[in-house]
């Protein structure tokens, strides 16, 4: 377990695999993302989610990473990588939880997605001009 700016920064150096059924996520997404992260990974990593553990049990919920968790439960997926965020007295678990950190929908459509899309197009530009 780490705190959240690392664990936001370089998920991969501190992810575990857990299982799906182990985590909860609220359902605040854009489904056309969702199906654009299924149709890309064959072609890109994915990077490990971030999530928060309860503070007395085996249960974790999402902070970063709510649609590559749909994505992962949407193909099948058992397992997903994830970095493991402390919590010590419940309060970031039960924001995380009932998604009172996650922005609604259509700021994730309409503002999150299209700077994501552009910052991917612009990666790839640069690396084949």
């Amino acid at each position: 377990m780490t705190d959240f700016i690392n664990a936001y920064l370089t998920p991969e150096k501190y992810a575990i695999e857990l299982t799906l059924s182990e985590i909860v996520c609220d359902e605040k997404i854009d489904p056309d993302y969702v199906q654009h992260l299924i149709d890309k990974k064959s072609e890109t990593p994915t990077k490990p989610i971030v999530v928060v553990k309860h503070p007395t049990k085996k249960i974790y919920a999402v902070l970063d990473g709510h649609h590559r968790f749909w994505a992962a439960k949407r193909v099948g997926a058992k397992t997903i990588s994830a970095a493991v965020v402390d919590d010590y007295d419940g309060l970031l678990f039960e924001l995380t939880k009932s998604g009172s950190l996650q922005p609604p929908p259509e700021f994730t459509k309409y503002i999150r997605v299209p700077i994501k899309l552009f910052v991917d197009y612009i990666a790839e530009f640069l690396k084949n001009p």
